[in-house]
């Protein structure tokens, strides 16, 4: 009798990229039952859906922050980006942070820069370019670090940026089960059946793994998506389905070109970009988002002590601002040395801003 056949990757040209974290071994909290095991088996499975598929267990603060910055690294404009975590995770004034297995709690400045911010990972992924960019969070169980004053229960609700698709393993707020009688968290196990099945697009997967989440947890536990995806995706194609396959232009937005490092949402792809020059673009929006993301959270730390932000940081950011509004145009213009030109002085500025934000 032959072997099996793997199940089909995606269709011709697509590029699928995946990172999938899990900690459970964690020195200064309680530890977990699956999440390495959550990690481990899911790789395998994105690995026979044709994903190029990095996985890390228990890692550290300096591992989270290397694997996330390889992850980028690895993405680039239209091809599919897929992360999966699974571990401890908090929330901080509505804002959710993945905690390294090295991580301890001292109070709430210590979450926000030594723990890893799931908005700023969205919005750099998203300021690549990537088609669609998944983003499943298992990463609601009972934390043991709501020590900080504004620390709530479970994460918070996240919105998806354009061509985004964000999954929780429970409803905001909440807390998930660990399974401790399985080898893999509840909702991670149910999502590992549902990759098993061929034809299913995106929303069919999370619809069916919350349906089963629902049940098993005795209507205890339902797992939440906000997604901003035009079109369908197919994890496990039977061969009819094209990967990636967006809505006619007629029924859809207009298509999504990159946004400047100004304008408040991750920069998207562009159909009228390509070359070295697009590429570079791409990656200093993503820098210039981050850095955008980190002066607003700066803004709001300072605005509740009655200061404001340095005045040469807030005219570096405007000079950031018009640097890569000037190269975009240049861009559209096929003016190449002046979009190098114009990227050269934007760098500079973000660069500056990342030294002051010890980014």
């Amino acid at each position: 009798m032959g072997q099996a056949q793997s199940p089909p990757a995606g269709s011709p040209g697509e590029k699928r990229v995946a990172l999938v974290i899990g900690n459970d071994t964690y020195q200064h909290a309680p530890r977990l039952r699956n999440a390495a095991n959550d990690a481990n088996d899911l790789g395998v499975a994105l690995r026979g859906l044709g994903f190029d598929t990095e996985v890390v267990v228990n890692a550290d603060q300096r591992g989270m922050e290397t694997a996330f910055d390889q992850y980028i690294y690895r993405l680039s404009p239209g091809c599919v980006a897929f992360l999966h975590y699974s571990g401890h995770g908090l929330q901080v004034d509505q804002e959710n942070y993945l905690i390294p297995t090295d991580y301890r709690i001292t109070d709430e400045a210590s979450v926000r820069y030594d723990a890893s911010s799931a908005s700023k990972l969205h919005d750099r992924v998203a300021g690549s370019g990537v088609a669609l960019n998944v983003i499943v969070l298992d990463a609601c169980r009972n934390n043991g670090f709501r020590t900080a004053r504004s620390a709530g229960a479970g994460l918070a609700a996240m919105n998806a940026a354009r061509g985004s698709f964000i999954a929780f393993s429970t409803a905001p707020g909440q807390i998930a089960r660990d399974n401790p009688r399985g080898r893999n968290g509840l909702f991670t196990s149910y999502f590992l059946e549902a990759l098993k099945v061929p034809g299913l697009k995106l929303d069919d997967v999370f619809n069916r793994v919350r349906k089963q989440v629902y049940q098993a947890s005795g209507q205890k536990q339902l797992a939440w998506t906000s997604s901003s995806l035009i079109g369908d995706f197919c994890f496990n194609r039977t061969g009819s389905e094209r990967g990636l396959v967006f809505a006619p232009a007629s029924e859809a937005e207009p298509a999504p070109v990159p946004v400047a490092a100004g304008r408040q949402t991750p920069a998207q792809p562009s159909l009228i970009h390509e070359g070295a020059d697009a590429d570079r673009h791409l990656k200093l929006s993503a820098r210039a988002n981050s850095v955008l993301h980190g002066l607003q959270k700066l803004r709001q730390e300072q605005a509740r002590i009655g200061v404001s932000l340095r005045g040469d940081m807030a005219a570096a950011g405007e000079r950031m601002t018009a640097y890569m509004d000037q190269a975009e145009q240049a861009l559209r213009d096929g003016n190449s040395a002046g979009a190098v030109r114009s990227m050269d002085s934007a760098e500079r500025e973000v660069e500056k801003l990342e030294k002051f934000l010890g980014m």
